[in-house]
């Protein structure tokens, strides 16, 4: 049931949580899974596969229950990265140029080169390759947005440009959905590229910038609307979502970080007075951990949860 995960941030894998989902129950999706071969969050079942291919393969699963569980009114913004070949996270970087992420692809297992389209410095076309997918399974293609950022993690190679931009696409599942192109003028989205610098939050190095979403927000939905991330990350997007009077559902299978978005949340809602809109909000922030630490071992409430805990000999 829906009420069950409504203004919650629920620790799970969001592949199959979502079955628990009705169809036709969510009005706008905006999420960015992790990225292929970037980084490690922990126990992650998307982004450390040996071939790329498996990994569109893979993401193609989510998108797909997705599908059924948007309204035909609705959409769904998808931000995705692409990555080089045998870059292993760019641990090929040095020095000052080097990431914090480098050590967790380490040990990464990555199939061989093939000398076609796995070679050594290709750009793979992840985002192409995965939205193509998508068209097959029905989705309408709307936008490819251009996500351009004034100060990109940075990605150095002596015979290549430096890579600025990511995608964000924007899919619906009918010819008639819902759009405000005013409200889109208004926040200045209302070309495809964006440009929007990137706001790391805490311990995650990859989260929304709220003023990146929220035009997408305020433009593709309304008051009261549901707003769903299956890959919600630290929670900026049910932030945002809760901030605009919005619903707002998030799943991540990493307890971490919905202690995060918890914390957030909270912090959020001391400044919010709407009470009757945040029923799950009203409690202590040590309620709600300890609540959520019930949620993630109660098999009868969430079925088949992965377990979050790991150590670096699983990685």
């Amino acid at each position: 049931m829906l009420e069950n995960y409504l203004n919650k941030i629920t620790c799970g894998d969001s592949l199959l949580l979502m079955k628990e989902l009705p169809e036709n129950a969510i009005d706008l999706v905006v999420t960015s899974p992790p990225y292929f071969n970037c980084r490690s969050y922990g126990n992650e079942t998307v982004g450390r596969e040996e071939h790329p291919l498996e990994y569109v393969a893979n993401l193609l699963e989510y998108t797909f229950e997705i599908k059924r569980i948007l309204k035909k009114t609705g959409s769904f913004y998808l931000n995705i990265g692409d990555v080089y070949f045998g870059t292993k996270g760019f641990i090929r970087n040095k020095g000052r140029y080097a990431r914090k992420t480098d050590k967790h692809y380490k040990e990464h297992k990555i199939v061989k080169p093939d000398g076609v389209y796995l070679q050594y410095k290709q750009l793979l076309m992840m985002p192409e390759r995965v939205a193509i997918g998508m068209q097959e399974q029905g989705w309408i293609l709307r936008n490819k947005i251009i996500w351009e950022k004034p100060n990109p993690v940075p990605s150095y190679s002596p015979d290549r440009r430096y890579p600025v931009y990511e995608h964000i696409f924007h899919f619906v599942k009918s010819k008639k959905y819902f759009f405000d192109l005013e409200i889109a003028k208004e926040n200045g989205h209302h070309r495809d590229v964006i440009r929007c610098g990137i706001e790391p939050f805490g311990e995650h190095q990859a989260t929304f910038p709220e003023k990146l979403i929220e035009p997408l927000i305020l433009a593709t939905s309304k008051e009261n609307d549901v707003i769903f991330d299956p890959f919600s990350g630290s929670g900026t997007t049910s932030l945002v979502a809760l901030k605009n009077k919005r619903n707002y559902i998030g799943f991540e299978i990493n307890k971490e970080y919905c202690e995060y978005s918890i914390k957030r949340l909270l912090k959020a809602s001391e400044n919010l007075e709407r009470e009757s809109f945040l029923p799950k909000l009203h409690l202590s922030e040590e309620h709600l951990i300890e609540r959520l630490d019930t949620i993630i071992t109660n098999q009868t409430y969430i079925p088949n949860l992965f377990e979050t805990s790991y150590t670096n000999d699983s990685l």
